[in-house]
This record gives structure tokens, C-alpha cells and sequence, in this order.
């Protein structure tokens, strides 16, 4: 009698571990989630490059509008220039005692060009 019920006991003892269906379902939905992780990293590297050109463009920018404030009011005149492949091209505009410099910013990024407008206000003393 007493091996009848172990026989039972072994039978009916529940089984641990994954079906081949739960496998399936596991791999697929893992699998859905790389795909969605590869395509967001693929749009985060092409904004920290886009940062990039963007920082050199207003570096450039900046050191434009430094040496236009630097010079006397009669000195400071429109003009472009050209570095790292970052073209700015300014005009000035007079006031009766500041200049309004405007300076247009054009550079490459990976999904195209991109434009920038600036506008510096300079005060003259004199």
C-alpha cells in the first residue's frame, strides 16, 4: 500500500521550470524591447553629434560678437567669416547710441543644415 501512495505523491508533485511556449513568449517580448532600445540609442548619438556642431557654432559666435564689442562704435561693420565649417555673416545696424548687430549662424548637422539668427546690442560711449 505504502508504495502506491509514494507512487502518487511523485506523480502529482508539481513540476518546476518554463513551458516551451513561455520561452517563446519571453524571447519575443525581450526581443521587442532591444529593438526599441538600438533605435533610441541610434537617435541619442545623432543628437550628442548635432550638440557638438551646435557648441562650435556658438563658441565661434560668441568670439565674433567679444572682438565687435572690443572695437571702437566707428569700427564695428558688417562682415563673415568661415571656420570648422561654421559660416557667420553679421550686419550692424546703427542707433543713435548702441549698434544692433545681427549675426546669422549657419552650420552642418547630420539631419541637414541648420540657421541661426543672434542679436547683440552694443553701446557706445563716445
Amino acid at each position: 500500500m505504502r508504495s502506491r501512495t509514494r507512487r502518487r505523491r511523485r506523480l502529482t508533485r508539481p513540476r518546476h521550470g518554463f513551458t516551451v511556449i513561455e520561452m517563446i513568449i519571453a524571447i519575443i517580448v525581450m526581443a521587442v524591447g532591444v529593438m526599441g532600445l538600438a533605435g533610441t540609442a541610434r537617435y541619442v548619438a545623432m543628437q550628442m553629434g548635432n550638440g557638438s556642431s551646435q557648441t562650435v557654432a556658438a563658441t565661434f559666435t560668441a568670439k565674433i560678437s567679444d572682438s565687435l564689442s572690443a572695437r571702437r562704435c566707428a569700427a564695428i561693420v558688417g562682415g563673415s567669416a568661415t571656420k570648422r565649417g561654421v559660416t557667420i555673416t553679421w550686419t550692424v545696424a546703427d542707433s543713435s547710441r548702441t549698434k544692433w548687430v545681427t549675426e546669422q549662424v549657419q552650420y552642418k548637422t547630420k539631419s541637414g543644415p541648420k540657421t541661426v539668427n543672434y542679436l547683440t546690442v552694443i553701446q557706445c560711449p563716445d
